[in-house]
């Protein structure tokens, strides 16, 4: 088997967020680097092949959306049959689940709940993708609050309070900013029945939903520093919220001048952009925390 086609496979340009999600809150939770990195190395090798599992999973329920939306990826394009599929997403998970387990209770607690919350979203009979805000509730929930809180449990801070508020903002991002990648996504899911935000409110009406979210939570970082519930002070917190808060004005003003995906099939620019954002999100909040 194509080594490349299964990184291909695996989504690489999705897989810095969750590393930087790990890495963040660990970082966060130990207020610095740990001295001993076993257990961190060993979370974030578990959270990029979830990860990789988790795009897999997400191939193999979208393979008709795909061979008109992307098929280039290595279902459609035949690089890969499904069985073949299947059986690298098992290589995948199984050891990011044992991986897991060797890290931490709870970090494996979110891993196990991770995976039954993907398959939820990506196949019948439950298959939120199809349900419009249900699917950004189930995107935001193992890649915002989850990965947040796993990283946080590395560090031993799972039930810290500042790892809940972290976890409860970027799950509030993420439930707006989900739905940037379907914007380019709109043809495929109009023709295979799934009723994407675009879909139901239009791509201008959706862009008008996730604009505000873009922004929002992290002009909310400084006002809980100010509550006393984020340590760091509001200087650092409010620096850091407004460099994202920007960067989530320019994704929102590209999506909000022309909502319609790039004519080469490719995603929606803002949805690069909220990447790059949730990752500098989870390393800024550790730089705070490791002051």
């Amino acid at each position: 088997m194509d080594l490349k086609v299964v990184w291909r496979f695996m989504r690489p340009a999705t897989l810095p967020a969750p590393a930087a999600g790990v890495i963040g809150g660990a970082i966060a939770a130990g207020g610095g680097w740990p001295g001993d990195p076993l257990p961190l190395v060993l979370a974030v090798a578990s959270a990029l092949l979830l990860t990789g599992a988790s795009n897999g999973l997400n191939q193999i329920a979208d393979i008709d959306t795909d061979r008109i939306n992307r098929p280039e990826r290595p279902l459609p394009a035949g690089h890969l049959g499904i069985r073949q599929a299947w059986w690298i997403v098992a290589a995948l998970l199984a050891p990011a689940v044992a991986l897991a387990a060797a890290v931490d209770t709870y970090y494996l607690a979110c891993v196990l709940v991770t995976v039954p919350v993907t398959a939820a979203y990506s196949f019948p009979p439950v298959r939120t993708k199809r349900i419009p805000y249900l699917s950004n509730a189930t995107i935001a929930t193992p890649r915002g609050l989850l990965l947040v809180l796993a990283g946080w449990a590395v560090g031993g801070g799972f039930w810290r309070a500042e790892a809940w508020l972290l976890g409860a903002l970027a799950w509030l991002y993420l439930f707006g900013a989900a739905t940037t990648k379907d914007f380019g996504d709109i043809e495929g899911d109009r023709a295979t029945g799934c009723v994407t935000l675009p879909l139901r409110l239009g791509p201008k009406g959706a862009a008008r939903f996730v604009a505000p979210f873009l922004v929002v939570p992290f002009l909310l970082y400084p006002a809980a520093a100010a509550a006393g519930q984020l340590p760091g002070g509001v200087a650092a917190w409010g620096l850091l919220g407004g460099c994202l808060a920007v960067l989530g004005a320019v994704a929102a003003a590209l999506l909000l001048k022309n909502p319609r995906p790039p004519a080469s099939g490719r995603p929606h620019p803002a949805w690069g952009l909220m990447y790059l954002q949730l990752t500098a999100a989870h390393l800024g909040a550790a730089a705070i925390f490791a002051m």
